[in-house]
């Protein structure tokens, strides 16, 4: 099995300020080698660089969660660091070309219906691209578009987003 984790389950698992026991669950199943390494593209890296630095922006007002520069420092280190060892990511190359056709048809067939945003219509499909089975994500709308997609999300994280979406 081959799942894709989005940048908002990243972003969970590696500030633990925020609620992520059901992201450090599901990664260990990585670790454990029990499904194959999650795939890590060049758009995944720099939106989980821009939403660790979000975190913190947002996170000088409440009601977010305060996340200081420092904690989103060692995230991003953390992940860096885990990215390189191998054994929860690697690296996946993706054609811009076919990326782009695949992204604008998922764009036409969803998002007048659904609402989708341009950034979950690409992680989509990556996923899709790199043909993954699974799509983690604690976003409700990314969850909903994978699944339309025929992947599949982990049913706690379909609760955790219900939860988080109020």
């Amino acid at each position: 099995m081959s799942a894709y984790a989005d940048t908002n389950f990243l972003a969970r698992l590696y500030l633990m300020q925020l609620e992520n026991s059901e992201a450090i669950e599901l990664a260990s199943t990585v670790s454990k080698r029990l499904i194959e390494p999650l795939p890590i593209t060049w758009l995944l890296q720099i939106e989980l660089a821009s939403a660790l630095e979000l975190y913190v922006f947002f996170g000088k007002n409440p009601p977010h969660p305060r996340i200081t520069p420092e904690q989103a420092a060692v995230a991003h280190a953390d992940f860096q660091s885990d990215l390189v060892d191998g054994l929860v990511y690697r690296m996946a190359d993706l054609d811009n070309r076919v990326l782009s056709r695949r992204a604008t048809e998922l764009t036409i067939r969803h998002t007048a219906k659904h609402g989708c945003r341009a950034y979950d219509l690409i992680h989509v499909a990556s996923a899709l691209e790199l043909g993954c089975s699974e799509f983690w994500t604690f976003d409700k709308r990314a969850a909903a578009l994978a699944e339309r997609e025929g992947m599949k999300v982990p049913s706690k994280l379909k609760a955790a987003a219900r939860k988080a979406s109020g």
